[in-house]
């Protein structure tokens, strides 16, 4: 009798475990929804005359992330950002142009992708170009446009792209850089 007790409990035990366990993995957890906004820092200078396509660079959480439910995410964590499209300047007043795409934080060993870019164009000098051609004649067309720069230390608005769950406990952040 002894022994079928044993094996209910053990059966019993093992229910409350198997049933428990998807709670307990929950509450490890911290759900980032989608749609959070964070204010995300470039780490590297970038420009349209010195990046091209492809190109990498760092970013930095800049403020710490505050969640509906009223937990917070500290703000350093690093992630990484890509050069989508970039065109140097050109002759005759042709501006430079650059975009780039913020592709993730990782917090502890998770990512959370990123919505968000930014482009534009540099100063365009065709008007002056016009004007240097009409006084100067075919010297005039050596004038050039601008690149676009991005600095270092420049902070965006991006949005999680879609929910992630960070594992507890977080690691800090990395200490900041040099």
């Amino acid at each position: 009798m002894t022994v079928s007790i044993s094996r209910r409990a053990a059966a019993a035990l093992a229910c409350v475990f198997l049933l428990g366990a998807p709670t307990l993995a929950l509450a490890d957890t911290i759900k980032v929804p989608e749609g959070t906004e964070m204010h995300i820092r470039f780490n590297d200078n970038l420009s349209s005359g010195k990046n091209s396509e492809g190109d990498q660079f760092s970013i930095t959480l800049d403020e710490p992330i505050e969640l509906a439910d009223g937990q917070k995410i500290q703000n350093g964590y690093r992630g990484k950002g890509e050069v989508t499209s970039a065109k140097k300047k050109g002759m005759m007043g042709q501006a430079g142009e650059m975009n780039v795409r913020l592709n993730y934080i990782r917090v502890g060993d998770t990512r959370i992708r990123l919505r968000a870019q930014k482009g534009g164009d540099g100063k365009s000098s065709v008007g002056a170009t016009v004007a240097l051609t009409i006084l100067f004649g075919p010297l005039g067309l050596l004038k050039h446009g601008h690149d676009i720069e991005i600095k270092s230390g420049q902070v965006i608005t991006a949005y999680a792209d879609e929910d992630a769950n960070v594992d507890l406990p977080v690691a800090p952040p990395p200490k900041e850089l040099d």
